[in-house]
Order: structure tokens, then sequence, then C-alpha cells
């Protein structure tokens, strides 16, 4: 397997210490400030910003598919805070020793591990709508969900293996039929279908075991995460409602939390950016 690095999407490969194989690509700048953009539930390697925007803003961007998504190998009953060790890898391989790491979605709790776990290599921390950690003290975390959404997440609780199995050929199926209801258009949405289909590549168990893990445990305390944290979050959100950004921001040290409109897909590139830049660069748009 050629494990030669390359930039603008092209996919390598990685061995963990356990010899998994995890499937990444890197996007933008080669020599700009590195930042692992980790993506939701479901997704992969392919999820990204459309165009030249993290050539413009001088970024370097690595994706990478989670345990059992698109080409990586599967770790089945893996918890949260083992992402640190994967993203670990890849950076090890990549010879970076500090990095910043941007969570969407499902994938914010996986970069607060991150922070948590390799406080001395993340210099900074991103959550764009950012799920809390269940269960979340404090927090009603159904309160403002989509019940589609709660159902499915209340299966998880219940461990039901085939009512799991049936929910995410739900899903696989709904993308499969073009994603129908989802209000993002043009490349940006053709992206989410490509980061979407890919996550499929290996049947169903891969994301229902990430999903799995939101209820076994992260293995980190979201108070550990002492890195500056940039939380953004979307009034009318109903997949990540809008008490999980509010929750976040109470709960993480030095978290500065932005309102945006709109719901969890609606576009809000240029706000993204602006986290993007301030995490690589500790600066606002130029």
């Amino acid at each position: 397997m050629d494990e030669h690095v390359t930039v603008d999407g092209d996919t390598r490969f990685v061995r963990t210490a356990n010899s998994r194989r995890l499937a990444f690509c890197e996007w933008g700048d080669p020599d700009g400030p590195a930042i692992f953009y980790l993506h939701g539930t479901p997704g992969s390697r392919y999820l990204r910003h459309v165009g030249d925007l993290y050539v413009d803003a001088d970024l370097r961007v690595i994706t990478y598919d989670r345990p059992g998504y698109g080409l990586s190998a599967p770790a089945p009953g893996r918890i949260v805070a083992d992402t640190a060790a994967d993203v670990a890898a890849i950076a090890d391989h990549l010879g970076l020793e500090r990095f910043s790491v941007v969570g969407v979605s499902a994938g914010g709790v996986h970069a607060f591990a991150v922070a948590a776990v390799l406080p001395d290599r993340v210099s900074r921390c991103v959550g764009l709508k950012a799920l809390a950690p269940y269960p979340a003290d404090g927090l009603d975390f159904y309160a403002g969900m989509d019940p589609t959404d709660a159902a499915s997440f209340r299966l998880l609780v219940t461990g039901d293996r085939e009512a799991l199995a049936a929910d995410a050929e739900e899903t696989r199926a709904w993308i499969e039929s073009g994603m129908p209801g989802l209000t993002e258009t043009g490349p940006s949405r053709d992206v989410l279908a490509q980061a979407f289909n890919e996550a499929f590549r290996r049947g169903l168990e891969g994301h229902i075991d990430d999903w799995a893990a939101h209820v076994r445990g992260h293995g980190y305390d979201i108070e550990s995460v002492r890195t500056p944290t940039w939380l953004m979050a979307a009034r009318d959100d109903q997949q990540v409602p809008p008490g999980h950004g509010r929750w976040l921001a109470d709960h993480l040290h030095h978290a500065r939390l932005v309102w945006v409109d709109g719901g969890h897909f609606d576009d809000q590139e240029p706000e993204e950016m602006e986290a993007f830049i301030w995490a690589g660069h500790g600066l606002e748009p130029r």
C-alpha cells in the first residue's frame, strides 16, 4: 500500500499502533498550519469546504474516515476518546507535532476528546453545531430535537441491534435517494452527498458503531478540555438543538460561543471559515 502523502484530496493510508488502517486526505496549502477536520455521523474523509477556501486562507486541512467508515478498518466497541490515538497516528505520520482540531455535528465530541487527551499537541479546538456528550448533566438532551433524530438516538440507549440496523438502513436509503428535504444546495450539497455515500462503503456496521460510541461513555471529562475553543451554534437547529451549544459553552474552559441563523444543514460557510482561520492562525478573518 502506498504510504506517500500528497495534498488536494488524494486518499492515503496510515497504520495505527494496533495495525488498523486509517484512510485520510489533505486539502489546501501543504505549508499552512494543520487542522484536523472531524466529520459527523455519518461522514467520511470527503467532508470539506468546496473550492479554494483552504488555499486562500493558507490552511492545511486533514480529514479522515473514522473506523468502519469509508476505507478505514473497523474498531468495534471503540469509545470517543479513542479518536485521539487515531489523530495522533496520522499526525505522527505527517510529522506534525502541533495542530488544531475541528469537529462538526456528532464529530464535535471527538474533537473535544482529542483536545482533552492530547493537550500538549492541540493548539485550538472548534465545535461546529456540535452535539453535547451523552448524558450531559443538567441538559435536556432531546429538547428541541427533531422527533426522528431523537428516536434514532434513543435506540442507542436501548442497544437494540436489529432496530439500530433498520435505522441505519433508513439513513443510507435517504442518502441514496438524493437526500430529500435537505436545504443545502450547489457544490456544498455535492460534497455532502459524496461524504455520506462514502461512509457506507463497507455497509452499515461502521455507522452503527460510530453512533453507539456516543452512549458507551466517552472516556474523557468535557471539563478537562483546557484548549481555547470556538463553538458555533445555529438558532434553528433541530438536529443539534441550541441548548447543546449553551451547555458546551458553560462547561468548556476558554470557550467562545458564536450564534448563526438557520438550521443544521444550512450554509454558514463564512462563519465556519472564520472559525477555521481562528483555529489555524489565531486570527480573525483577514
